[in-house]
């Protein structure tokens, strides 16, 4: 089964767009496969317990416990590309490793 990344932001359409096709980008050349997931803060209830990393694009946004635990990743890299590279790299390795 193919790891999760969901990526939130305020509407689930602008920012959320840009690192998801960064994130789908860096995977497909590294040959990672995993499903990247677009939506709404709102709708994090109905995937937090789907997904084993979410990226977070909505800076100051809190987030409810979550019971798995999947990696949380702050987006503003994927805006300013300062960190893109490392931040990248993260998310592989945790998709890798786990």
């Amino acid at each position: 089964m193919a790891k999760r990344v969901l990526v939130l932001c305020g509407n689930g359409v602008a920012t959320s767009t840009v690192a998801c096709k960064k994130i789908q980008d860096y995977m497909a050349g590294a040959h990672v496969r995993c499903e990247v997931i677009q939506a709404k803060i709102g709708e994090l209830a109905s995937y937090a317990d789907k997904v084993d990393v979410i990226v977070l694009m909505a800076m100051g946004a809190a987030l409810p416990e979550i019971a798995n635990k999947p990696l949380l990743i702050k987006g503003l890299p994927f805006l300013t590309g300062m960190g893109l590279s490392e931040t990248l790299e993260q998310i592989k390795q945790h998709i890798q490793k786990n």
